[in-house]
């Protein structure tokens, strides 16, 4: 019988620091696998320069919504949002700081952004993140 993953999100965490120390980087593992994570879950340090980035994941299994309220961002933070797919295929990485984000919070969120009331259900489309793809230099920045 095939096994099947049910945490994606330890998953997205684990691809991330991969390609992060793929990329170069010293990668710190905060509260990895833990569900209700608050805030950074793994911090990048440039081994050259000493510079941190704090990383926040996010992370489905499928092309779906990605579900973050607006009013949780913290501009300074680097989100990466991954699509893990399934095993022996190819994840999806997609980064922005949290200032992009909220720098133009109606196209990412909708126009009902934070105005709609189910907090938990406010998310954006992976659609919408094709901008970010790859852009891992949100974590210099």
């Amino acid at each position: 019988m095939p096994r099947t993953y049910k945490n994606s999100g330890f998953a997205g965490e684990m691809l991330v620091a991969a390609e992060l120390s793929r990329l170069g980087y010293e990668v710190l593992l905060g509260n990895v696998g833990k569900k209700r994570t608050m805030g950074v879950d793994l911090t990048a340090v440039d081994p050259e320069t000493g510079r941190t980035a704090a990383i926040s994941v996010k992370s489905v299994k499928e092309r779906s919504s990605f579900f973050l309220d607006p009013e949780s961002v913290r501009p300074g933070v680097v989100y990466v949002f991954v699509i893990t797919n399934g095993a022996g295929q190819q994840p999806e990485f997609f980064v922005a700081r949290g200032a992009t984000l909220l720098a133009d919070e109606e196209w990412v969120w909708g126009k009902w952004g934070r105005t709609y009331e189910k907090r938990d259900s406010r998310g954006m489309s992976s659609d919408l993140l094709t901008n970010w793809k790859n852009d891992w230099s949100a974590v210099d920045a």
